[in-house]
C-alpha cells in the first residue's frame, strides 16, 4: 500500500510539474538583424550593429555605405544578421529604418538562431497595410500578432524592439505598436 501511495504521489508531482513547465520560444542566446520583403530598405544608427561591424550577409543583395546598411534588390526575406551573439533572453534593438522603394516596408529580425529559426517584426507588410510579428521555424512562417498600419517611402523611422523572455514590445517613432507574448 505504501508503494502504491508513493507511486501515486510521484505521478501527481510529475503531472503538476509538466502543467506549470513552459517551453519558451525566446532562446537563451540569439542574434538580431535586418530584412525586407520584395522592397528596398535602408538601416542606420543600428544598435548593436556599430558594436559588431559589418553584419553577416546570410542571404540577399546588401551593401554597407557610410554606416548605412542597404538592401537594393526585389527579394523575399534577405537576411543581414549582426555577428554579436546576445547572451540573454532580455535585450533591446534600436535603429533608424527607411523604405526606399517597393510594395512593403522594413523588417527587424530577433531571436535569430539560424536561417531556419528566427522571429521578426515586419513594419508595413501585406502590401504596406499592416505590421506583424512573425516566426519562422524550418520553412514555415506564421503570424503571431498583427496591427493595421503602413510606412512612408523615403521617411526615416526610429525603431525600437525590446525582448524580455517571450514578451515583445515594438515601437515605431515612439508609438508602441506591439506588447505581445510569443506563443
Amino acid at each position: 500500500m505504501k508503494k502504491a501511495s508513493f507511486i501515486l504521489t510521484v505521478l501527481i508531482t510529475l503531472t503538476l510539474s509538466a502543467c506549470v513547465q513552459k517551453n519558451f520560444i525566446t532562446p537563451s542566446q540569439s542574434r538580431v538583424g535586418y530584412s525586407a520583403w520584395e522592397t528596398q530598405v535602408s538601416y542606420t544608427h543600428c544598435d548593436p550593429l556599430p558594436k559588431t561591424g559589418k553584419p553577416e550577409l546570410v542571404s540577399g543583395t546588401w551593401e554597407m555605405n557610410d554606416g548605412i546598411l542597404q538592401h537594393k534588390a526585389c527579394e523575399q526575406a534577405p537576411l543581414a544578421i549582426c555577428n554579436y551573439i546576445i547572451p540573454s533572453d532580455h535585450y533591446t534593438i534600436q535603429c533608424t529604418a527607411r523604405k526606399d522603394s517597393g510594395p512593403n516596408g522594413f523588417i527587424i529580425v530577433f531571436n535569430y538562431v539560424d536561417a531556419q529559426h528566427y522571429c521578426w517584426v515586419n513594419f508595413g507588410c501585406e502590401g504596406n497595410t499592416q505590421h506583424a510579428i512573425e516566426q519562422t521555424s524550418s520553412d514555415i512562417r506564421k503570424q503571431l500578432a498583427t496591427r493595421p498600419g503602413s510606412v512612408e517611402t523615403g521617411k526615416w523611422y526610429d525603431v525600437r524592439l525590446t525582448v524580455a523572455g517571450d514578451t515583445i514590445k515594438a515601437w515605431l517613432d515612439n508609438e508602441l505598436l506591439f506588447d505581445d507574448i510569443l506563443k
